[in-house]
């Protein structure tokens, strides 16, 4: 049974279903108008495909069986009506890297209820969300990254989110920690939020929130709801947070936050308006983070951090 499947257009739904396709490849395809649905299946990698024009979802995983190690890789997603992917809880160690996404999420349906879509709504443990670029565009309800459980969020290009930036929301198993580091967030209206539905026993044990970049919210930049208080250990640290009204760290309990560079007005940026968050040699964020022990080895375009003169947000420039 071949393990490689390529240059194929699908216009219909494609599904993967069963042991038998452990490792299979799927690359240079692309769906246009067909959904990917991958169940009961291993180590399956989608690499350089492009999802379009979809009216439900670019990519479905875990929801008829449990499916592990799927990664999905240098993707593109555009004109997708209910979330560019989505997976059950039954999607565990999986990886979503340096895809590109346009205009997802742009069906009302399940939004007046609460049920909204997301660019990428992920429910499975240990996942890596890495160096994604997402526009929402016509996007009207959902976030950006909508993640349900344990793993890293790092790296991403994040502009104009019509809810969330990046959202975690425990009503799914959670894990030992999430890490939220080294994204750029631009013109979201809101930024990074860690909210719960009251299930505190789905509540990661650890939440790390730094050396991200946030820049002109509309609403609050950073978000943590009270319950995590019994549950959770959070840190918030090595950020940059521009805001023109302040409303950058929005919690109702003591949380363990420090070194976060706050200002009302651009800090130095190459160009904040386009989305460029990068640093420039004269910003305010060079060396602000000097001593700390506890950051990302690199920062967002994979440059080794200084071990002794970190600077703050997601670029680092020494």
């Amino acid at each position: 049974m071949t393990k490689y499947l390529s240059n194929e257009t699908f216009s219909k739904d494609l599904k993967v279903v069963g042991q038998e396709f452990n490792s299979l490849t799927i690359e240079n395809c692309t769906f246009d108008g067909g959904e990917l649905y991958l169940s009961d299946v291993d180590s399956v990698q989608i690499k350089n495909c492009v999802f379009k024009n979809q009216k439900k979802n670019g990519i479905r995983i875990g929801f008829g069986g449990t499916a592990r190690w799927i990664k999905i890789e240098q993707c593109s997603f555009e004109n997708i009506g209910y979330n560019g992917i989505d997976s059950h809880e039954n999607a565990p160690f999986c990886t979503i890297r340096e895809c590109f996404f346009k205009n997802c999420a742009l069906s009302d349906v399940g939004a007046a209820m609460g049920q909204a879509h997301h660019a990428i709504y992920w429910k499975g443990k240990a996942v890596k969300i890495l160096n994604n670029t997402i526009y929402t565009g016509n996007q009207n309800y959902g976030n950006a990254i909508s993640h349900r459980s344990s793993g890293i969020i790092a790296g991403n290009k994040i502009h104009n989110a019509k809810k969330y930036g990046i959202m975690y929301f425990s009503d799914h198993p959670g894990g030992d920690s999430l890490f939220i580091e080294n994204n750029f967030l631009v013109n979201c209206t809101n930024g990074i939020g860690i909210a719960t539905p009251g299930q505190l026993d789905y509540h990661n044990k650890n939440i790390h929130i730094r050396f991200n970049s946030l820049y002109n919210a509309i609403d609050y930049s950073v978000f943590v709801a009270p319950e995590y208080e019994t549950t959770t250990n959070v840190e918030i640290y090595g950020n940059i947070i521009v805001h023109s009204l302040e409303n950058y760290i929005q919690t109702y309990y003591t949380i363990d936050s420090y070194s976060n560079l706050k200002s009302t007005e651009d800090i130095g940026f190459i160009n904040p308006d386009e989305g460029d968050l990068h640093l420039k040699p004269n910003s305010i964020a060079n060396n602000y983070c000097i001593g700390l022990s506890q950051y990302p080895l690199y920062d967002i375009d994979g440059n080794l951090r200084s071990t002794t003169n970190q600077d703050a947000g997601a670029d680092e420039t020494n």
